[in-house]
């Protein structure tokens, strides 16, 4: 096997406006598909990724430390210092607090989305 791209990842989220509001308002990615009926939303990432979020509902319970799930979702913000910096500053902007921390190869920075996903920000500087 030999897979070649990344498709798709799909989380749940408690309300589909705030969602939207942080991945496409605060983190720039475009909403690119919209299924109402499911309430749930694609968000574009490059030329042919999506990130989906599917609404459970308001009252959904958050899980704790030891559930298992997803742990954090990384997005490369570009390829150098400068990139991470932009990024960083959208987020000031919008008030999202964040750690910046330095890797041996690159540099993140982690917040978190309007449900408490983990998310890291980072650039990488080549493959």
């Amino acid at each position: 096997m030999n897979i070649t791209a990344f498709g798709h990842a799909a989380i749940r989220v408690r309300d589909l406006a705030s969602s939207e509001a942080f991945y496409s308002g605060i983190l720039g990615m475009p909403v690119v598909v919209r299924f109402p009926e499911e309430q749930e939303l694609g968000f574009g990432i490059g030329e042919s990724s999506v990130f989906m979020v599917q609404a459970v509902g308001k009252d959904a319970p958050t899980p704790d430390a030891r559930t298992l799930g997803v742990h954090h979702m990384a997005f490369i913000v570009g390829n150098n210092p400068t990139t991470l910096n932009d990024a960083a500053r959208q987020l000031d902007q919008h008030g999202v607090r964040y750690e910046h921390v330095a890797h041996d190869e690159f540099e993140s920075l982690f917040c978190r989305d309007p449900d408490g996903h983990l998310i890291e920000l980072y650039y990488w500087p080549s493959w």
